[in-house]
């Protein structure tokens, strides 16, 4: 298996370990970098952009910016709901992930389903999309 889709089935692991030890917080994280990663890995896989071209082309831009606009663009190529729901699940992830990782607030099991849910709904989308087994 490729190493960097190895490494996001890796986070949700996890999570769903660090869920189970009440660790809520680093779990949105892991949560956010798997679907990150399963981003890396399509464009890597089925779009064209190697990993040397993404780490090249992100040297001077936000490398999260540069994966999730380039998905959501190739996402709407195919069908432009699909780079809507990309958008949506990403965007929750993210906000998602701010709190976890920066804001002094506590993060709930509520913060920790609705990552999830989005998390399981975009790694799907990019599973069915692309075919990846």
């Amino acid at each position: 298996m490729p190493i960097v889709k190895a490494k996001s089935e890796e986070n949700i692991i996890a999570a769903n370990l660090l869920v189970d030890n009440g660790k809520l917080a680093s779990s949105i994280h892991c949560l956010y970098y798997s679907c990150f990663q399963l981003s890396k890995y399509v464009l890597a896989h089925y779009e064209g952009f190697s990993y040397d071209i993404q780490d090249r082309e992100t040297k001077s831009v936000d490398s999260h910016f540069y994966i999730s606009s380039h998905i959501s663009d190739k996402l709407s190529q195919k069908n432009r709901f699909y780079g809507i729901d990309y958008n949506t699940y990403h965007s929750t992830l993210k906000m998602l992930r701010k709190r976890a990782d920066y804001s002094n607030e506590e993060i709930t099991d509520r913060d920790v389903a609705r990552a999830k849910d989005n998390a399981e709904k975009l790694n799907k989308l990019l599973t069915e999309k692309y075919g990846i087994l």
